[in-house]
């Protein structure tokens, strides 16, 4: 399994018990990758999709690191409050890695889901720490009602940042996306993965 996240730098600058938010977990693959490594992360990961939730169950099932470590959340994330999301996704009940809530987003995403939805807001408050070690976010275009729609004071509460960010438009684009985490007080670097998106990560000054 490629470790596209660099999980060795990780080790380096996350305690010996991060608490880890994982929002677009898919089939679990970055929670495997950084438990090999940081075997007491308390993960919570959200995934909206049902394939890739029965995969990460199955994982869970033959792991018992996985199982014990990751608590597994059927839910899309977004930023303003909702009961249901509608997701663009493909037509396959294969494990899909491009599903989005943008409209247009994919090509292949010709199917219309209704998902249920959690707010970053509400699984911020439902945790006792005071601060989240590490947010993980791969959400195809969701990052930007997630991170934009959320309380300033709740994201400081995020220590570091590891998305996927995609340039969607003039508004919506790396330029934007990192200038406003810039002036919530995160020193901000990224790397292009291809032509629209870049893999950014965000640490707290």
């Amino acid at each position: 399994m490629a470790d596209v996240y660099n999980i060795g730098a990780l080790m380096r600058v996350l305690p010996d018990d991060p608490l880890v938010i994982d929002i677009g977990a898919n089939a679990g693959f970055f929670d495997i990758l950084l438990l090999s490594k940081i075997k007491n992360a308390q993960i919570y990961a959200y995934e909206p999709l049902s394939s890739n939730i029965e995969r990460m169950r199955s994982v869970a099932s033959s792991n018992r690191r996985f199982d014990k470590s990751v608590t597994i959340n059927p839910f899309a994330v977004t930023g303003t409050s909702c009961e249901m999301l509608r997701l663009y996704a493909q037509d396959t009940e294969d494990n899909q890695v491009v599903a989005s809530s943008l409209k247009g987003f994919n090509t292949d995403n010709t199917k219309e889901l209704w998902i249920p939805a959690i707010s970053l807001s509400e699984i911020v408050a439902n945790i006792p720490k005071a601060k989240i070690d590490l947010l993980k976010m791969d959400c195809e275009g969701g990052e930007y009602d997630i991170v934009l729609n959320t309380p300033p004071d709740v994201v400081r509460r995020i220590e570091r940042m590891l998305v996927e960010v995609h340039d969607v438009d003039s508004q919506f684009n790396i330029n934007t996306f990192s200038r406003y985490l810039g002036e919530l007080g995160y020193d901000v670097n990224y790397t292009s993965i291809n032509g629209f998106c870049y893999a950014l990560e965000a640490c707290k000054k």
